[in-house]
């Protein structure tokens, strides 16, 4: 009897604990809080999580395990580890605080309008105007210098070098920390005194030598010289570089300085072309103002006026040069046609990709060719490497080899950047490499690839599901490291890089076991495996999360981020074996007095007998044999964001699931599968055949089906309501009503005409308004909305930058001459994504209020009659 008692006390319990769970609504916008910022130590024995919401703005929590030290600072910003973490700094408003991370204690160190740390430096050193007050966390005085210009750290962390000025001279000192001193604990060294001017300063890795610009005026353009300054000797040398070496027509750009490289054996710094006196002079002349202004717009020209005004070519004024001074040679790495990349200071070659003579065809083409080309190093030769390149690549900076995936012939490519020799690399795999669901008109891109492997001969290749070693001598045939295990499980794998430095180039080691993240298609789970070379992957961790790796610690555990619909992505300590040890953040706090939901991986089949895809939300308290209010949502393909939490939040867009499940609707998001130059009708079966799946199912109530989207789902949902009235009420943000207006627009922020959404890329027509009229038609919602019976909500604002503000005009005009129920909100100089918070409170509610009015059975809204 007892027993029984004390069961049914823990049941009621449970139930009462249910019971007060709240329903989400706007209340718990201001308070709610997300992850800004989250820095963990090597050994994740300290954590400093900022946290912000919009009633408090920032609130950091700093945490240091083997102390049992945990402390929540409001309004903290710019948190930050320094002196090989044992220290951290952070910001409230315009004071500077410093943590002790060994001792934990805390000091306000001032006020600081900018300050300075080190990765290996125990020093602080902040600014008040142009005083510089420096001082490390263990001694308690502090030291200051007036008319401070520049400061720069040694890599070492033992010394940092300080420019300033009394006005006529320049002085360069070096200051160290002095362990015998308790109050003025700095030791200075005064190198250097002059009249000259002095760029931003370098040290190099072993702190020994600093390196600066001079210049015999204060904006750098006259006489300048590098100069190389020995800390210990106090022996000053000209390098042999200075503005008589540049090539014609470029100066120094004497604001950026000039750094050792990160090996010490070269000088980096960038030149720009000369500025036009000219030019200069018609600047500072006061202009009247015009009695009429035009602009001309020419056929032939390659950039409309309206792109000249949004794009400013900014490649043309960073041209990155090295100087060797072992050899006293200057060598220009880039030439100002495009993005330059170089992946460190040790990469063999660095690249360059000009797009100019094709950018004529920008106008409706999507991608565009680039003509790559390619630099030396060690030489500077500058060579074309591939011209008119439609593709991607890949590039190591340890090898000769660079890696290309090439649209036309959908193969990965392996050119030796020595002998020009280029070989396919990928054809010995039996699977493709290009991404077969692709669905727009432009080229496929690839499954994507992994690294180089330590050894330098393997370079990996990914297919839908396995991960491939393919010989960068383009000998021999391709190895499936994962054996094909992804491809019999139906599971995508991928190599998760657990180097220190991340994006580093240090390779694959088959020597040791591979850490791989992996997607499993049947239901979307994600986790971890691992991999010895030659065996199968062995599943480490699986489940119904999302699953983030952060960075590798101490002890071979891992940082990891899990996150699901129920639960915020919080950081977690994992062991060796990815199982989660302890929780190190804790957004979830504030999830367990809420309703919530859940979220399962659903599939049907359409009319024509193809399977579809799709996620649904559904309540807490969900009960099979109640039928549901249903909103439909979509864009593209969704399930990909299965385990994605939304935290509750004004929407800038669409609808929160979390917000709509906890008020007892059941939310639907479709994975929509598009067929070239049907993209109305390739969403109306998909959407139309999933949501009577449902209703024959009986999840929704078939009374009570509602559908909203925004932008590219706006118009889905603009062509639905032609098409079908399934809906009891639909939701359009953003739309483009008509494709044959819209084609010839203009997209506001850039400046661009929209013809290559149509002809290449979203809106998936693949031709011409003239090649194509019929599908331009045909997939326009404008030319069938007699057919609409369905209720319309439409957000278009008069400054949309994306769609113009003309479509939802015409949509919603034309819908009002044939006495269609609809209302429109122009929030007026707002955008495509709403900008404002106060007016996405506003949307939120107009949302609610409408789709709780025709699904839920609330009263009317005002706003309505």
């Amino acid at each position: 009897m007892k027993k029984l008692f004390c069961l049914t006390i823990a049941i009621l319990s449970f139930v009462f604990a249910e019971a007060q769970k709240r329903v989400l609504d706007e209340s718990v916008y201001d308070s709610w809080k997300t992850i800004k910022q989250f820095k963990v130590s090597d050994d994740a024995n300290i954590t400093l999580t900022e946290y912000e919401n919009f009633a408090d703005k920032s609130i950091l929590e700093i945490k240091i395990r083997n102390l049992s030290f945990n402390q929540t600072v409001k309004g903290a910003t710019d948190a930050a580890f320094f002196n090989k973490q044992r220290g951290a700094v952070y910001k409230v408003k315009d004071s500077l605080f410093s943590i002790n991370c060994i001792s934990g204690l805390t000091e306000k160190i001032g006020v600081s309008k900018k300050h300075e740390i080190s990765d290996d430096s125990p020093i602080i050193a902040w600014y008040t105007g142009k005083n510089l007050f420096f001082k490390t966390i263990e001694i308690t005085g502090l030291d200051s210098l007036q008319g401070v210009m520049h400061v720069a750290f040694a890599p070492t962390g033992d010394m940092f070098a300080v420019a300033n000025s009394d006005g006529q001279r320049r002085i360069i000192r070096v200051i160290a920390p002095d362990a015998r001193k308790k109050v003025k604990f700095l030791s200075y060294d005064t190198l250097l005194t002059t009249q000259k001017y002095i760029s931003e300063m370098s040290v190099n890795k072993n702190g020994d030598n600093l390196l600066f610009f001079e210049a015999t005026d204060s904006s750098g353009k006259s006489e300048v010289k590098a100069v190389l300054f020995e800390v210990k000797s106090k022996k000053i040398t000209h390098t042999g570089l200075d503005y008589t070496r540049l090539p014609e027509g470029t100066v120094f750009n004497y604001k950026k300085g000039i750094q050792f490289s990160k090996d010490n054996d070269n000088y980096k710094f960038e030149i720009n072309p000369v500025k036009e006196e000219e030019a200069e002079e018609k600047a500072k002349v006061k202009k009247e103002k015009p009695v009429y202004e035009y602009e001309l717009w020419r056929w032939n020209d390659t950039l409309l006026p309206s792109q000249k005004r949004t794009r400013q070519s900014v490649f043309a004024n960073q041209l990155k040069c090295i100087y060797n001074p072992a050899e006293d040679k200057l060598i220009r790495l880039s030439y100002g046609k495009g993005v330059f990349l170089m992946p460190d200071d040790n990469s063999l070659f660095g690249f360059e990709f000009d797009n100019r003579p094709y950018m004529y065809e920008d106008l409706w083409a999507d991608p565009i060719p680039r003509d790559l080309y390619c630099v030396n190093r060690k030489t500077g030769e500058y060579r074309l490497l591939i011209e008119s390149f439609m593709g991607s690549f890949a590039v190591s900076g340890t090898t000769e080899h660079f890696f290309t995936y090439d649209f036309k012939e959908e193969a990965w490519f392996v050119t030796n950047l020595y002998t020009n020799e280029k070989k396919n690399i990928s054809n010995s795999i039996p699977y493709p490499v290009k991404n077969q669901s692709f669905d727009k008109p432009q080229p496929a891109s690839p499954y994507g690839h992994g690294a180089l492997t330590a050894d330098k001969k393997y370079f990996l290749i990914y297919d839908e599901f396995d991960i491939w070693a393919a010989p960068v001598d383009g000998s021999g045939t391709a190895k499936c490291i994962t054996k094909e295990y992804g491809r019999k499980n139906n599971i995508r794998f991928k190599v998760v890089n657990t180097s220190e430095e991340r994006g580093g180039d240090r390779g694959v080691d088959f020597k040791k076991e591979i850490l791989l993240e992996s997607v499993n298609y049947d239901n979307m789970n994600s986790g971890f495996y691992t991999l010895k070379f030659g065996k199968e992957p062995v599943l480490l961790v699986e489940g119904p999360q999302k699953h983030r790796f952060i960075k590798k610690s101490a002890k071979g555990n891992f940082i990891i981020q899990i996150e699901n619909f129920t639960q915020a992505p919080d950081y977690w300590l994992a062991g060796p074996d990815m199982k989660p040890i302890e929780r190190l953040t804790d957004l979830n706090e504030q999830t367990k007095n809420f309703k919530f939901g859940n979220t399962s991986f659903i599939s049907w089949n359409d009319p024509q007998g193809a399977k579809q895809t799709g996620i649904l939300y559904t309540p807490e308290d969900y009960d099979p044999a109640k039928k549901y209010p249903m909103i439909v949502y979509f864009y593209e393909t969704m399930s990909q964001d299965i385990f994605m939490f939304y935290p509750p939040a004004p929407t800038t867009s669409t609808i929160n699931p979390s917000m709509y499940v906890s008020r007892g609707y059941v939310v639907f998001m479709p994975d929509i599968r598009y067929e070239i130059g049907w993209p109305g009708k390739s969403c109306l079966n998909i959407v139309e055949s999933g949501t009577k799946y449902l209703i024959e199912k009986g999840v929704a109530d078939p009374e009570r089906v509602g559908v909203q989207g925004h932008s590219w789902g706006g118009y889905q949902v603009a062509y639905l309501i032609t098409q079908t009235d399934i809906f009891k009420c639909a939701c359009s943000e953003t739309a483009v009503a008509n494709m044959t207006s819209a084609y010839s627009g203009l997209r506001a922020g850039a400046g661009k005409p929209r013809m290559f959404m149509y002809e290449a890329t979203q809106s998936r027509i693949g031709g011409t308004l003239w090649d194509r009229q019929q599908n331009y038609i045909q997939n326009s919602p404008i030319f069938f909305l007699d057919r609409v019976t369905t209720p319309l909500l439409s957000r278009h604002s008069d400054a949309d930058e994306a769609v113009p503000y003309s479509q939802g005009l015409e949509l919603f005009l034309g819908l009002k001459r044939l006495g269609k129920e609809v209302w429109m909100f122009n929030y007026k100089g707002d955008g495509h994504n709403i900008k404002k918070r106060d007016i996405a409170v506003d949307w939120s509610r107009r949302m609610d209020e409408y789709f709780d009015y025709y699904l839920m059975g609330a009263k009317r809204p005002v706003w309505m009659n």
